[in-house]
């Protein structure tokens, strides 16, 4: 039986003149397809995690409740990175097809992304420095690159190159992977500015009372707001968990 799929899988497929790939190679192929978007979309959770090393404390219900318990900021979080990588990086697609087809229409329409490139880079720039952290500009660029490069192997590349190419998805898995390690305070400073923006962390201040009396049970500045847990910073580098049953609610200011 396993010598008869091998043999079926050993055959190549026609499905051009110059493309016979065999059955194993689109099988590997469709895996890293796979991977690459199951990467893209736990990618918030991995930064995540790196911000709680940082921080030094950790969420269990995040992942006793499922990803989880966060899904929909996990999704968000996921959107707003691929997005950005086009936003940034995205002039690449558009030049490269450009250089095949040889269009005055799609010559301007990457004059046009390179512009929006510019802009959203001096925006960061702007953020950066408004922030004292240029580092945060060179991050979320490289990040972009990276992504936008992982995309740009499935999205633009005729279809010899995406059967063949392995390495540029391999590539961008690696690096999105390092990157977020060699640069943990930077990664962790930019979570937290996502975290403040989205009311769930990042230090913003926080009280949570009773529900009955309406008693300050306790104060102070939020690591992280999840379905069932506040986290809570607890001098400079302890914390306070404190659970969100229905005798408590959460006041964020």
């Amino acid at each position: 039986m396993l010598d008869k799929i091998d043999g079926i899988l050993k055959k190549e497929v026609h499905l051009r003149d110059d493309i016979r790939p065999t059955g194993y190679t689109l099988i590997l192929r469709l895996i890293l397809l796979l991977t690459m978007a199951s990467w893209v979309s736990f990618y918030p959770v991995y930064l995540l995690l790196i911000h709680m090393k940082v921080e030094k404390y950790f969420s269990y219900d995040i992942f006793s409740e499922g990803i989880f318990g966060i899904k929909s900021f996990i999704f968000m979080v996921a959107i707003l990175i691929s997005i950005s990588a086009l936003y940034l990086w995205g002039f690449i697609f558009v030049f490269k097809s450009n250089s095949k087809i040889k269009s005055k229409k799609i010559f301007c329409l990457g004059i046009l992304c390179v512009l929006v490139s510019a802009l959203f880079h001096y925006l960061i720039f702007n953020f950066s420095v408004a922030s004292g952290k240029l580092e945060r500009l060179v991050w979320l660029s490289l990040l972009g690159f990276i992504f936008a490069g992982g995309i740009y192997s499935y999205l633009d590349n005729p279809l010899k190159s995406f059967l063949t190419n392995w390495v540029t998805p391999l590539l961008a898995i690696a690096l999105s992977a390092t990157l977020p390690i060699l640069t943990m305070k930077t990664t962790a400073d930019i979570v937290n500015t996502g975290l403040e923006n989205f009311k769930v962390g990042g230090g913003v201040a926080v009280e949570i009372y009773k529900v009955d009396s309406g008693a300050l049970i306790k104060g102070g500045k939020l690591l992280l707001l999840t379905p069932n847990y506040v986290y809570l910073r607890e001098n400079t580098t302890g914390y306070t968990s404190i659970s969100r049953s229905n005798e408590v609610y959460v006041s964020i200011k």
